[in-house]
């Protein structure tokens, strides 16, 4: 037998397995083998297997195509691999361990065990409280505690209503029980029942349930008490208990009446308790219908969004597409034009095909971010795996990014080990937030100096790829900070109208880091610039 502890940030689970293999991913059970799912969006949908072998090992095979399982923190299996291994092992896939144990056998001499009267089920044998000559054994009182915990089980607010008043006759030994709500300023009977014909006289008394709603406290009226009255007329005893609502306030009562017998026990402060616990069953089960309701109606109103959302997001994708191909080909036509007008020495034309050449890049690059926002927001943004060096990669985009610090007289500054080894990611999605990043600093500094920076480090949450980009700009106040992350969002309106853009780089990129197991995070002061610190894991 194998026992699997299965832990990450969303779940633990743990479970047994008395034989033959099983499956560990986040996809469904195939081919009939027992399957474990973990919530991990960086556990593949078949990640895997392991089997049980005698002399107390385990099989442990790789059923993933790209991700390596990590073994007792000190070597890795490769996709596509397996070995044998001692037990207990643990192991690393994605954000997940999973502790893999052959459990000692549990020895329990259960001669000694003692057991008491079986819970109240339906409609069991329960003496009633009236019915009793003597004190209640603790059997009873258990037993009239779990009769409302079973009127708790209701489906319905009706169902619920009507048990209750049940309750009072058959478990209480009154003869008539009455769930009564408050109507405006007036009463009205939700729930009843009755033993007995009481044709003369009113259904209940409105002086003792306005005393027990200007007081709040549970009153009752021991045998041969009741005074004579209309509402009283036949009646022996009564037992009211008030039902409080969501804001303390008295939403209705619970109303018991014993007629006149002879030879009956009064009716007396235990029957009153119990009562006020119903009453108290049946004020929770009107606030867990109230709040049924509401989260059926946030639940409702949460879908609604979400699919108006979706609907945006395919509307997005559909019209970015569309637009990127005309606009290709204008880019096309006009770098055409430009090598020809060179060729045949028109300068005059150069200018005007490099405005159109420009607006159309700028177009493009526009229509490309919506198209990556729009994937992200409908759950369409797939983070590539593969191997990857980050020097080379950050050295190469540095290359790239000289002609926007030159564009604002910015000096440009790396400091980048020359070797940070090598990550498992996607590059391209790497390489598009450091140009963000950087491409922003250049933007909003002139006559500065942009510093990149970047490194590589391990701890016990993982290995990590860290980039600092830092400038001389304009900084930001911790109120612009705030809203930075936010999609269509610039520092402020004027901002957005001298330095352009449309607010979406910084918001993509947030969301990118967030999927590649990292974040961005920024230190700014207004007037004496900003620091903007991308961290991912260096391998996915």
């Amino acid at each position: 037998m194998l026992t699997l502890t299965v832990t990450n940030k969303l779940e633990t689970q743990q479970l047994s397995l008395p034989a033959g293999p099983i499956e560990l991913g986040r996809g469904p059970a195939r081919d009939g083998l027992k399957r474990v799912v973990v919530r991990d969006a960086f556990v593949s949908r078949d990640h895997l297997r392991l089997e049980e072998l005698p002399g107390g090992r385990v099989r442990i095979l790789n059923l993933s195509a790209k991700a390596p399982v990590a073994i007792d923190n000190h070597s890795l299996l490769n996709p596509g691999t397996d070995c044998e291994y001692p037990l207990p092992v643990r192991l690393g896939v994605g954000e997940t361990i999973v502790d893999v144990d052959a459990p000692e056998p549990e020895l329990v001499d259960d001669s000694g065990l003692m057991t008491v009267r079986a819970p109240v089920r339906g409609a069991a044998a329960q003496p009633n409280l009236l019915a009793l000559n003597e004190s209640a054994s603790v059997e009873e009182v258990v037993g009239w505690l779990e009769t409302v915990v079973t009127v708790q089980k209701a489906a319905g607010s009706q169902e619920f209503y009507q048990q209750t008043a049940e309750a009072l006759v058959e478990r209480i030994g009154l003869d008539s029980g009455l769930v009564i709500l408050r109507d405006g300023d007036g009463w009205r009977v939700v729930g009843g029942m009755s033993r007995v014909d009481r044709p003369q006289g009113r259904a209940f008394s409105h002086t003792i349930l306005n005393r027990v709603l200007a007081d709040k406290r549970t009153f009752y009226l021991p045998a041969m008490a009741a005074g004579s009255g209309e509402s009283l007329v036949g009646v022996q005893g009564v037992v009211v208990s008030p039902i409080f609502g969501a804001r303390d306030d008295v939403v209705g009562v619970v109303y018991g009446t014993r007629v006149q017998r002879a030879r009956v026990r009064e009716i007396g402060k235990l029957e009153a308790q119990v009562v006020q616990l119903l009453a108290t069953a049946v004020g929770a089960g009107l606030s867990r219908v109230e709040q049924d309701a509401e989260a059926h109606q946030l639940r409702v109103a949460k879908e609604a969004a979400e699919e108006a959302d979706r609907a945006k997001s395919g509307f997005l994708a559909m019209v970015s597409h569309e637009l990127r191909t005309p606009l290709t080909t204008i880019i096309g036509y006009s770098e055409m034009l430009l090598e020809q007008a060179a060729a045949d020495n028109l300068p005059q034309y150069s200018d005007d095909l490099k405005v159109v050449h420009s607006a159309g890049q700028h177009l493009l690059t526009l229509i490309n971010d919506i198209l990556d926002l729009s994937k992200i927001e409908a759950g369409k943004l797939e983070v590539g795996k593969e191997p990857y060096a980050p020097t080379s990669l950050i050295q190469d985009l540095m290359v790239s990014v000289e002609p926007l610090a030159k564009k604002n007289n910015n000096r440009l500054e790396l400091d980048c080990p020359a070797d940070l080894g090598r990550g498992v990611g996607d590059p391209t999605r790497i390489r598009q937030c450091v140009l963000n990043l950087v491409g922003n600093a250049c933007k909003f500094s002139a006559n500065g100096l942009v510093k990149v920076s970047a490194r590589r480090a391990a701890d016990a949450a993982g290995d990590w790829l860290t980039v600092q980009v830092t400038d001389t700009g304009i900084g930001m106040t911790a109120e612009q900070v705030a809203r930075l992350f936010q999609p269509f969002t610039q520092v402020d309106s004027s901002a957005g109208r001298k330095f352009g853009g449309t607010g979406l780089g910084l918001a993509i990129s947030q969301k990118l880091c967030l999927a590649m197991g990292g974040q961005i995070t920024v230190q700014s002061e207004a007037g004496k610039g900003s620091t903007f610190t991308m961290t991912i894991k260096a391998v996915l």
